[in-house]
């Protein structure tokens, strides 16, 4: 048995995918591979020679399906792996294939299909970040104390267990008023088709998600730039967003076009923070998203 963490799992499978699109697309053309030995190369070599195996098949599999749907992929000058910071940027693309006909993006996930790790705190105006509304005075008075209070309790550098706060009183005192406000600020301000943007990112992608034995593909074609997917409508109004039931920790916000997400709160560290984090997750989509799955042998 192998030790690894669910993020070096999901780099060493970029890098598999990277590695992929370079020793498939070289064989058509002179290729120059434009990335540093990073943590994802250092996690791809640390794997035992059976998961490498698991992760070579699946990739190539993968690129196998996008060069034969992509025509643009014939005619490649050089494959980037792009680092994290960009995705604080809006670009979720792991991955760029950089061709004569423009660039072609992939998202790579691993056993999980999250979409953005934003954060909320006493000083982020997710508002205007997101969908380019300030948040209201009442946004910030409803969670100013909450915040003020993570704020103080970090500066004494204190973790969640000093607290003597139970799950669910730990919740009730920082993540629903939290949550709470946000739901509200959402539904009275939120511009839905700039909200799911901003999660979705910047750029249209392929996401590329691998599970035990299938990868399952995905066109993000929301401008229409993709070659193999149809376009993807995005949304013009929120339905509801609500309380998941018999959850405090996470809201459901259902949008027209077929668009659901859902938003977990919490706070992602042993130790007391001055923010609270968002695990969202795409849990519905418009009947255009195309998508396809290949199995592939895992052994």
């Amino acid at each position: 048995m192998y030790n690894i963490s669910q993020s070096d799992s999901g780099k060493a499978w970029e890098y598999g995918l990277a590695r992929a699109f370079a020793d498939q697309l070289s064989k058509a053309t002179p290729l120059a591979v434009n990335w540093p030995r990073t943590r994802s190369q250092d996690a791809y070599d640390l794997l035992p020679t059976q998961e490498k195996k698991r992760i070579n098949k699946a990739a190539r599999e993968s690129v196998d399906f996008l060069y034969a749907h992509d025509e643009r992929l014939e005619h490649t000058d050089y494959v980037i792996m792009q680092s994290d910071q960009e995705g604080r940027y809006g670009d979720v693309r792991d991955v760029l294939v950089c061709t004569a006909k423009g660039n072609v993006g992939i998202s790579a996930k691993h056993r999980h299909k999250a979409l953005k790790h934003s954060r909320l705190s006493r000083t982020i105006d997710f508002g205007q970040e997101w969908y380019g509304v300030p948040c209201s005075k009442e946004y910030w008075y409803n969670v100013h104390s909450v915040f003020t209070d993570l704020r103080r309790l970090h500066l004494k550098q204190m973790r969640w267990s000093n607290l003597g706060l139970s799950r669910s009183e730990k919740w009730d005192r920082y993540y629903v008023p939290v949550l709470e406000a946000f739901i509200s600020e959402t539904v009275q301000y939120a511009i839905p088709d700039r909200l799911v943007r901003y999660l979705l990112g910047r750029h249209d992608f392929y996401k590329v998600m691998k599970e035990n034995g299938s990868i399952l593909l995905q066109s993000f074609n929301i401008q229409g730039t993709l070659k193999w997917g149809k376009k993807v409508r995005l949304p013009n109004r929120i339905i509801r967003f609500e309380m998941k039931p018999g959850s405090k920790t996470t809201a459901i916000m259902y949008l027209d076009e077929g668009w659901q997400l859902s938003f977990r709160i919490h706070s992602a560290s042993s130790k007391v923070e001055p923010s609270l984090k968002f695990d969202v997750q795409l849990i519905g989509a418009p009947s255009s998203l195309s998508s396809h799955e290949i199995p592939y042998e895992n052994g």
